[in-house]
C-alpha cells in the first residue's frame, strides 16, 4: 500500500479536503485499494471537527467531512508516509525540521504537481464559504495533476 500524508496548520480545512478529495479522485481512477490516504496538522492541540466551511465546501461535490476529526501531525505518520504533500513552504520547513532525513519524500502539493514551482495553498480559515470553495478549487487542480504521478508510483510499489 502507498501512504500519502496532506498536512496543513489545523487540520480542520485544507488538509481535510485534500484528503477527501483525493479519496474520491482514487476512487474513480481505481487506485482506492493501492493508495491509504491520511492528513493531520502541524498545530492540532485538540482534535477537532472539521471546519463549518470546509464541509459545506466539498458537499457541493457530494462528498461528507462530517465524520473527519483532526489529527496532530507526528513522527509515526511521517515514517509511514511514501508521500507527504504539505500546504504550504512553512509547513514542509516544519516537517523537515523534524526530521531532516525524510526531504527525498516532502513536498508542498504545488511542487509536486507542477514539478517544482513554489507556492502555497492560502488557509481560508476564518474567511467566508466562496473562499473555502476557492481553496478547494485550487487543491482539487493540483491533485488532478499530481494523481498521474501517484498512481504510476503506486503501481510501480506494487509491482506493476
Amino acid at each position: 500500500m502507498f501512504n500519502v500524508l496532506f498536512v496543513c496548520t489545523g487540520n480542520t480545512c485544507r488538509s481535510s479536503m485534500a484528503e477527501i478529495l483525493f479519496k474520491e479522485m482514487l476512487k474513480r481512477e481505481n487506485l482506492d485499494g493501492k493508495v491509504r490516504v491520511r492528513s493531520s496538522g502541524t498545530s492540532v492541540y485538540i482534535s477537532l471537527p472539521a471546519s463549518d466551511n470546509a464541509i459545506e465546501a466539498v458537499k457541493e461535490l457530494g462528498m461528507d467531512l462530517t465524520g473527519h476529526r483532526s489529527q496532530k501531525l507526528d513522527i509515526d505518520m511521517l515514517r509511514e508516509a511514501d508521500l507527504i504533500l504539505a500546504m504550504t513552504r512553512a509547513h514542509k520547513s516544519h516537517i523537515l525540521n523534524i526530521m531532516p532525513d525524510i526531504k527525498d519524500k516532502v513536498f508542498t502539493l504545488i511542487e509536486y504537481a507542477t514539478g517544482g514551482e513554489e507556492g502555497d495553498i492560502s488557509d481560508p480559515f476564518g474567511y467566508d464559504l466562496d473562499t473555502y470553495k476557492q481553496c478547494r478549487d485550487e487543491i482539487k487542480k493540483y491533485l488532478e495533476i499530481a494523481i498521474g504521478k501517484i498512481g504510476k508510483w503506486a503501481n510501480r510499489q506494487m509491482g506493476k
